[in-house]
Parts: C-alpha cells; structure tokens; sequence
C-alpha cells in the first residue's frame, strides 16, 4: 500500500510515441493555476522513456550514450512545444534550497523576477496571493511537483514536516526589468 506522502509515479511512456503528437503542454498534465501560479503536479506529468538519452552516434565510444533514461518534461519553450510561460525570460539564478523542520520564508514578491520551485525532497505548503490584503491560499507542494510564481506575486514556502524540505529555485527575470539589491535575499 503506497502511503499518501508519496505522489503515484506513472510508468515512463516511450519517447517516440510522446512526441509524435506534439501538444503545447509538453508534459501533457493540466495546469493548476490560481492568481498567475502555475503548478504542475508530478502525479499528473507523464514520464517520458529515452533509450539512450541524447544520443550521439557520430562520437566514439564511450560517448555515444547507453541505457535507459527517464525524463519528466515540465517546462517547455522549445519550438512545437512552446508553453509560452518563460516568453521573454532569462536566467537570473540558481538556488538549492532546504528548509529544516518548520522552517519558512518570509512572504514577499519579487516584481520583475519569476521563480521555479522544484521539490526534490520532503513536503510543504508554497502560500500566495495576488496583492497585499487578498486572501492567502495555500498549496500542498510533494516530490515532484513544479510550481511558477510570477514576480508581483506574494509567496512564501514553508516546511510543516517532520524531515527537511529541499526545493531548487530557478530565478528568471523578465525582459525590460532590472535588478534590485533585495531580490536574491
């Protein structure tokens, strides 16, 4: 019996199949929006078989590539699978986040910089609202699960476990915006 800490992992579909019906949602799972947050639940997205991944077959060997790779697609802005989520973002930063046993950040927005949360361990609540004075909602955040927070957005993640919470946090500041000496704190 799987406990409901753990999100069901779906078996990984071959990679030619996935992509020959090229959708904009390019992991094909339903987007959970509510005031500009995106989530993408890793129970919903498909996991996608490549055999071997990134093949190279005009390198020599070792460096043709082997075995089996399982990928889950949770962005994409390549052609034919553009979400156009990120259109006119860059990259800004790169953060591996872990917050002890309740633990939490404090809720602020970040005008101009959208932030990637990817949960690789542990479970938590990412809280938010649109302006200041609306009501705060709160989303369940497990292994897995992907959530985009748009910069004028007001967020927090807090770790409500037991074990410690580890996210990577992709920073992405979009076009026409400049940095201010608070963002990354």
């Amino acid at each position: 019996m799987q406990d409901s800490e753990t999100p069901w992992e779906p078996e990984p579909v071959d990679a030619a199949a996935f992509h020959q019906d090229a959708q904009p949602n390019i992991n094909r799972a339903p987007y959970d929006q509510v005031f500009g947050v995106t989530f993408k639940r890793a129970a919903h997205s498909k996991r996608v078989r490549y055999n071997p991944a990134e093949p190279a077959p005009q390198m020599p060997e070792p460096w043709q590539g082997s075995g089996e790779a399982v990928v889950r697609w949770l962005f994409s802005e390549l052609p034919g699978t553009a979400e156009h989520l990120l259109d006119g973002a860059t990259f800004a930063f790169l953060h591996d986040l872990t917050l002890s046993p309740g633990a939490a950040t404090g809720q602020k927005a970040n005008p101009g910089l959208d932030k990637i949360y990817y949960v690789v361990s542990g479970m938590g609540r990412l809280y938010h609202r649109p302006t200041d004075g609306s009501p705060v909602i709160a989303r369940v955040l497990r292994p897995g699960d992907a959530a985009l927070v748009r910069g004028d957005e007001l967020h927090s993640v807090a770790n409500e476990a037991e074990d410690e919470l580890r996210l990577i946090v992709l920073g992405l500041r979009r076009s026409g915006e400049t940095p201010t000496r608070q963002e990354n704190a």
